[in-house]
């Protein structure tokens, strides 16, 4: 009987990714709104959309080949 178990550092990423992503899109682009620095803020929505997007493609290939793995 053959017992596997693996814990890595996938989900830690996705959930970093996601996470600050989310925090930049809510805390830093709202900063920028409200310093009327307009560059700025359409930077940190650019950078947080692609660091959430990010985070939400590898936690899908991961899931997609993950079996493969195995």
């Amino acid at each position: 009987m053959s017992f596997s178990l693996h814990l890595g550092y996938i989900y830690y990423a996705v959930f970093l990714a996601i996470a600050t992503g989310i925090f930049v899109l809510l805390i830093d682009s709202e900063t920028y709104r409200a310093a009327n620095m307009k560059r700025e803020r359409r930077a940190a929505k650019l950078l947080g959309w692609i660091n959430i997007s990010l985070g939400v493609l590898v936690l899908f290939l991961h899931w997609m080949f993950s079996p493969l793995l195995v």
